[in-house]
This record gives structure tokens, C-alpha cells and sequence, in this order.
């Protein structure tokens, strides 16, 4: 298509795509929340317009600490989108280095197949499965996020007489405003996904709804839960860089998991000691699901400890207490005019740290304040009252299935310590 041909096709493409750009523009603001609604919808609205599209994916950069993409695939008979992540390292993987995706975005090529053509080449794994399943015409083409960044959309249809010219034109008439709208979804589901995974999910909704003021906060009731790994300074003297990461990534996997499991956030990593909250309907239910969560972090970091057995190791087998307390917090926004942290403040918080001391010297290493204690509905021992540093009167400390009935100050050195701070 040549001259004044392609010229007015492309005139009629325009035309022909208002309806749909003011959708983009106006009614697809209700899809704005979830990338897969829009694109579903999108699709909807190119076959109001007789485009004969029966299958449609897009390819589309994540900014994920899990994966480095993200199809989606769309069907007429499915009548929705449907998605799938693609794990770091994907560019490298012959699904992605053999696929039309790659020339879109890494070789800049557009890409056509008239499958009905008897010589349509079949040079790609999915062309010839399309053709095998009864398309009759398949194109991937390129749309963009700021910046000129490449994303890909394909469409294929089972009509016999295939893509027009006209249909082509549309699909690329359209790219620039659906492009705006697919980059505004994704930079705020990324947004959203990034705040959750470096402050919690909580914590997370809580910014995201608006409380970013500094000293903005609310008083809260919860569980309090600190897990601390020992001897981390000697693993880290011996052990190379990117061995510590990832032994650390997978202690926090193994402690952390049973958190979210037992409905609680964790709310930072302060060095290698993990510190969540629980918050549910009653005190007993949040400090239960506490303990809960602490059991099944111990028994996590057996099956941990199974699978790095190295007894050459200096710190080996991986070892951590934990402590629960329940009190009063403030839960708010703290720090420096431009860094602030999402998270919990005052003497309460000081207590579980102070309890830490005292997971040196039962087993298993759980220790209870006395009102976690008194909240528990499982039969704990009172190790004894201890004076810690900043708190003006002892405090009482409590076990669950300890190997002794009770601590005596005089003969344990880490409630000695616990004693004389302070």
C-alpha cells in the first residue's frame, strides 16, 4: 500500500478509532485499578469496532522483586485476560529469545504472518502453533511507556479473510493513548506493590491512603513479635557477601512466612532481627496467632537448618529467639523531613527488644511479657522479674515449654544482663 492508498487508510483509521480513544479518555477509568480489566475491556471495544480479533496478548516490564515481566493473554471465547509473570532471567530463557516478543522489543521489528497463506513462514514456535489451532493471521507490534520504553501487543484472529489494511491502521492508531492508559494502571499497581513490599501491606495502604505527613500516626493496640538470628557477626566474618545475602533472604523467608500466615505484618528488618505486628479482633487472638506464628518460624528454621547442614559452618545450625509482648504503640510516620519510616514507637516496642536477652536460656527460644502472658490460652511458666534498662520497675517474663520451671538471675548470664542494665 502505497501514496495516497495508505494515506487514506491511515485517515480512516483515525476516524474509525475516536470512539474507542474516548473510552480510553473517559469510561476506562473504572478499569484503571487493574491492568488485566483494561486490557480485557480494550479488546471488548476493538471488536465493537468489527475488528475480528479472537486471541490478543501484551508483554509488559515489571519492576518486581520477583519477576521481570508480565503476559497477558486474552481469548473471545475466554471473554477476560488472564496473567501470567515471568521470573527474572526470562530474556535469557529460549521462550522469550525464539518468540516475536523479542524482535519487538529488543530487535525494534514489527512483526506480521498471513497464516492462510500457504507460504506464510513459520518461524516462530507460537506461529505455528497458531496456524495449527486455525488462525488465519497473527501481528505483535510495539507500544510505549515514557521514555520510548518498548511493551508489545499482539492480536490473531480465526476470520478467513484475516487483518485488512484498515485493521492494522487502527491497531497502531490506537497504541499512543492505550499505551498512556496501560503505564497509569501499572505505575500505580507498581507503586502500590513496591510500598507493601518495603513497609508492609498495612503500613502500605496507610501511605498509599494518604497518612505520608511526618509525626502522623495513631495509637494503636497489637501483639508485638521481635525475632533476632544469633551470631550473625561470626557468619558474616566467614562467609562471602552474596553467600550472607542469600542465607539471610532464605532465614526471612522461613521466619517470615508463618507471619503472614497467621494474618500478621512484618514491619521491618533491623539488621537480622525481623519485627512484625498482629492485630485481630481481641488481644488473646493477637497475641495466640503471635505465638503461633513463632512456633511455625522455629520449626521453619529446622527445615532451614536440614537443608544448609554444614557443620564446618562457625554459626551452624541457624539459631534465633523470639519474643511477644502485646501493648500500646504509636503506629505513624517518623523521621527526617525527606526519610521517613512507617512504623511503631514506644515503651512497649522497648520491651519486646529487652525480652530478647532472656531466648538465650529456654527452649524453645520463646519468651512471653507477662501481659502477652496473661492473654495466652496455652500453659506458660514465669521465668521470673527482671529489671531491664529504661524501665523504672521489674518485669515479669514468661516461657512456653521450657526445658526449667524458672530462671534464677545468679545463674544465667543473659538474665544477669537483663538485671544489671540499666
Amino acid at each position: 500500500m502505497e501514496g495516497s492508498s495508505a494515506l487514506e487508510v491511515d485517515k480512516q483509521a483515525r476516524v474509525a478509532v475516536q470512539p474507542v480513544i474516548d473510552w480510553l479518555m473517559a469510561d476506562a477509568r473504572q478499569y484503571l485499578h487493574r491492568t488485566q480489566l483494561l486490557f480485557g475491556q480494550f479488546c471488548a471495544e476493538l471488536l465493537g469496532l468489527g475488528i475480528p480479533i479472537d486471541r490478543a496478548t501484551m508483554h509488559i516490564r515489571q519492576l518486581h522483586p520477583e519477576f521481570e515481566a508480565r503476559t497477558l493473554l486474552w481469548t473471545s471465547d475466554a471473554g477476560g485476560a488472564v496473567i501470567h509473570d515471568r521470573a527474572h532471567g526470562i530474556r535469557n530463557n529460549a521462550l522469550f529469545l525464539e518468540s516475536p516478543v523479542k524482535t519487538v522489543i529488543i530487535d525494534e521489528q514489527t512483526v506480521r504472518r498471513r497464516l492462510s497463506d500457504p507460504d506464510c513462514p513459520l518461524d516462530y514456535p507460537i506461529v505455528a502453533d497458531l496456524k495449527e489451532s486455525g488462525f488465519t493471521d497473527y501481528t505483535i507490534r510495539p507500544f510505549f511507556f515514557a521514555k520510548q520504553e518498548r511493551m508489545a501487543i499482539s492480536f490473531a484472529t480465526k476470520a478467513p479473510e484475516g487483518f485488512s489494511d484498515l485493521c492494522l491502521a487502527i491497531f497502531d492508531a490506537l497504541m499512543p493513548a492505550f499505551g498512556a492508559c496501560v503505564e497509569l494502571t501499572e505505575t500505580k499497581r507498581t507503586g502500590r506493590l513496591l510500598l507493601d513490599t518495603y513497609v508492609g501491606s498495612q503500613a502500605g495502604g496507610r501511605v498509599w491512603s494518604g497518612d505520608i505527613r511526618r509525626g502522623q500516626g495513631t495509637e494503636i493496640e497489637a501483639a508485638i513479635w521481635l525475632c533476632d538470628l544469633r551470631s550473625f557477626s561470626s557468619l558474616s566474618s566467614v562467609l562471602p557477601r552474596d553467600h550472607i545475602i542469600d542465607l539471610l533472604n532464605r532465614y526471612f523467608d522461613a521466619i517470615c512466612e508463618p507471619v503472614e500466615q497467621e494474618g500478621g505484618e512484618v514491619l521491618k528488618f533491623i539488621g537480622d532481627a525481623a519485627l512484625a505486628i498482629f492485630r485481630k479482633d481481641t488481644p488473646k487472638a493477637s497475641v495466640n496467632s503471635a505465638i503461633v506464628a513463632a512456633e511455625e518460624a522455629l520449626k521453619s528454621l529446622d527445615v532451614l537448618n536440614a537443608a544448609l547442614r554444614d557443620e564446618k559452618c562457625p554459626s551452624w545450625p541457624l539459631r534465633c529467639g523470639i519474643s511477644v509482648h502485646y501493648g500500646k504503640m504509636m503506629y505513624g510516620n517518623i523521621g527526617a523531613n525527606n526519610r521517613l519510616d512507617f512504623t511503631v514507637i514506644g515503651s512497649d516496642v522497648n520491651l519486646v527488644d529487652r525480652l530478647q536477652d532472656l531466648t538465650r536460656e529456654v527452649d524453645p527460644p520463646l519468651v512471653l511479657s507477662s501481659c502477652a502472658a496473661n492473654y495466652t490460652c496455652r500453659d506458660s511458666r514465669r521465668m521470673g522479674r527482671f529489671r531491664f534498662k529504661g524501665f523504672a520497675e521489674e518485669q515479669d517474663a514468661y516461657c512456653l515449654g521450657c526445658s526449667v520451671d524458672a530462671i534464677c538471675p545468679d545463674e544465667k548470664p543473659a538474665a544477669r544482663k537483663a538485671v544489671s542494665a540499666g
